[in-house]
Formats: structure tokens, sequence, C-alpha cells
């Protein structure tokens, strides 16, 4: 009987102790998640952000206008589209209310309620692009089971252009540079990029890390302007994954203590 109770005691202690973890990962998780509101206040309601995402289509633009191609080549742009050129900030704001992270069951649910909206200049900019002579292709990330509400949700705001050939999704891999070289294949010059996240440039930047990307932007300094465009995202990105080996299999209390150990703070 004493070595039933024993037991009875040891196992309702692990429960216990169970339920005080997963509390922790809850309480982390959340706090992890609250990290992004100012950045998300700042997309959302800051004139500022608008100013940048003008001035990358503006100088997209620009760079459209006068890039040269080779006899024969036809003028292409590639753009990323989330955080590029549709906007899924309310669906971060939810995972901020509800505290919980990203997910694919509830990322395909906000995909399929075509509720993403356009960034300002993006659709101007697209359809500039398709009536001076070029063409537009989108590239994404998102799975291509999602391709039926996503060309739905760009034909809603206006995007130019979009068909199986231009709308080109992830597949069997996250790296953009097969469908960079395809896009090529059909006798387009690519004059410009634009993207959120340096992985919307090219092959060179998948699995590095922070260091080793800003080395690389160094070194490619001369294209950001003129080929390539970047457009503002502090929420989320390859950015955040390097600051740490395998960022995202950490528990989100080690993830908290990843992002404040990447401070740079001031000693005085």
């Amino acid at each position: 009987m004493q070595s039933r109770l024993i037991n009875v005691f040891v196992v309702s202690a692990l429960a216990v102790l169970a339920a005080g973890c997963v509390t922790d990962q809850k309480a982390a998780q959340a706090q992890l998640e609250q990290q992004s509101v100012l950045g998300l206040n700042w997309v959302q309601q800051s004139g500022e952000y608008e100013a940048l995402a003008y001035q990358a289509f503006n100088t997209a633009r620009r760079a459209f206008d006068t890039a040269k191609v080779e006899d024969g080549r036809k003028k292409a742009v590639i753009v990323d589209l989330d955080e590029t050129m549709i906007d899924n900030s309310a669906y971060a704001a939810w995972r901020v209310e509800n505290g919980v992270p990203y997910t694919k069951p509830t990322w395909a649910r906000w995909m399929a309620a075509r509720q993403a909206t356009t960034i300002a200049g993006a659709v101007s900019f697209a359809r500039y692009v398709n009536s001076h002579g070029g063409r537009m292709f989108y590239i994404s990330n998102r799975d291509d089971t999602s391709y039926a509400a996503t060309v739905e949700n760009l034909q809603k705001l206006g995007f130019p252009g979009v068909s199986r050939e231009t709308v080109l999704l992830r597949t069997t891999q996250s790296n953009k540079q097969p469908r960079f070289d395809w896009v090529k294949s059909k006798g387009y010059d690519v004059v410009v990029y634009a993207g959120d996240n340096l992985n919307d440039f090219g092959t060179e930047y998948y699995g590095k890390n922070n260091s080793e990307r800003r080395l690389l932007v160094a070194a490619q300094q001369n294209k950001f302007g003129s080929k390539f465009i970047m457009l503002p995202n502090p929420n989320y990105g390859d950015w955040i994954s390097g600051m740490a080996t395998e960022y995202y299999k950490q528990t989100p209390a080690r993830q908290l203590e990843i992002n404040r150990e990447n401070l740079e703070v001031w000693k005085g």
C-alpha cells in the first residue's frame, strides 16, 4: 500500500511539473508574439512605412525604365508576394491577440480567407511594368496548394497578368532560384527583383547566418536600388533564423533569450 501511494504521488508530481512546463512555454510563446506589436503598429499605422513602400516602387520603376536587355530578349520583373506586394499583417496581429505562433493550418486559413491587402504602390508598379513592354512574375513561397486562393486575392486587389505562367508558388523547395531560372529560359531578362527577404534575390543568401548575409549585402551593394528592391519587414524573415543555428527548433523561452542576446547594448 505504501509503495502504491508513493507511485501515485510521483505520477501526480510529474503531471503537475509537466503542466507547469506547458504553461510556461505558452506564456513564453505569448511573450514572443508580443515582441511583434510595435513592428505591426509601424506597418499598419505609420506614414513612414508607406513612404518607404512608395520609395521602393518608384525606384523599381526607374530601374525598369533604364534597364537594357539583349536583342531578342524581353524585360521581366520578379517580385515576391507576402510583405512585398501584399500585406498579411492582420494575420500576424491575430497571432499576437491569441498568443500563438505561426502554424501551417492557421496560415492556410488566412490564405483561404483571401483578405490580404496591397502594399502601397505595388499594384500601380505591376500595371506599369505590364503596360510598358515588360512582364510581371509573382514568385512566392506560398504552398502551391494555395494557388486558387492566392490568384483570386491578387485579382481582387487589381494585380495584372495573373496566371499559371506568372504566379509561381512553392512545390518541392523554398529556394526560388530554379523558378528564377525558368523565367530566364523563356526568353526574359530579369531587370528588377523586389522582395522583403534577401532570399528573394538569389540562392547565395539561403542558409546563411546574419553575419554572412551582411557580408553578401556589402559585396552586392551596387545592386540595391538598381536591380534589387528591398521592402521593409520588421516582423519576420530569414534574418530571425539567422540569429542562431536552428532558431526555430528552440523553445519559445530560448528564442526569447536569443533575441535579447543578439542586441548590441550600450555599455555606458
